[in-house]
């Protein structure tokens, strides 16, 4: 799959190095100029943070509504809500959903895998939340609105409305309250995987406490039986 174009702090900083190689390759995307090209560039730019993660004081603070750049992503969270119906979604016996209601949109040049989407947000401070068998903490599925299909892979310059789904214990009250945190990735080279060029290092960069309500159908069912 084609690479997006280097990220713009490291372009920056590819210009702050006074490199003249890595000034000609930093306005081109990584999918053109391939492996040894982005090797350059990261090498010429290594003085200047090109080869360190990022770090920042804190996490900002996320608010519904508000459109926010977690690379490579544009994100914005609409509300939280959970449900025991979702058509073409089971359940184990008992269970619900809790959704993070979103609209993505790819602001690279590339199509983007959607395991990329599913690191870009967490569901924090719930208790009851289901881990999955082979994972080590609740992770995430992703269903687009408009007909509950998966969402793999995003493509570049389009928005989509999705829900990052997941499972929680009926057993366990639904919560009223979630910490949502939005993650920004680095583009660069995972050496542990034959050093391939991917998005790495999941960071959150924004969080939010915000209040979680039943979806509207099950609204209505709860009315229903109040008023039976």
């Amino acid at each position: 799959m084609s690479g997006p174009a280097a990220p713009p702090d490291l372009r920056a900083r590819a210009r702050d190095s006074g490199s003249k190689v890595a000034r000609r390759v930093l306005d081109q995307p990584l999918r053109r100029i391939g492996l040894g090209g982005a090797f350059v560039l990261l090498a010429a730019t290594a003085a200047f943070g090109g080869l360190e993660e990022q770090t920042q004081d804190g996490p900002e603070v996320l608010a519904v509504e508000t459109a926010v750049d977690v690379a490579p992503f544009e994100l914005t969270v609409h509300r939280v809500v959970w449900t025991t119906d979702l058509p073409g979604r089971t359940l184990s016996d008992g269970n619900r959903w809790l959704g993070v209601v979103a609209s993505v949109r790819n602001t690279s040049d590339a199509g983007v895998l959607g395991i990329t989407l599913r690191d870009a947000l967490a569901l924090t401070d719930v208790e009851g939340l289901v881990t999955q068998p082979g994972t080590t903490r609740p992770t995430a599925t992703i269903a687009v609105l408009a007909d509950g299909s998966s969402l793999n892979p995003v493509q570049p310059g389009l928005t989509y409305e999705v829900a990052f789904l997941y499972e929680h214990d009926g057993s366990v009250a639904p919560p009223t309250t979630a910490t949502v945190l939005l993650q920004q990735q680095t583009w660069g080279v995972d050496r542990l995987e034959g050093l391939t060029l991917r998005w790495l290092h999941p960071t959150t960069t924004w969080r939010g406490e915000l209040d979680v309500r039943a979806a509207v159908s099950d609204e209505a069912d709860e009315d229903t039986e109040d008023g039976a």
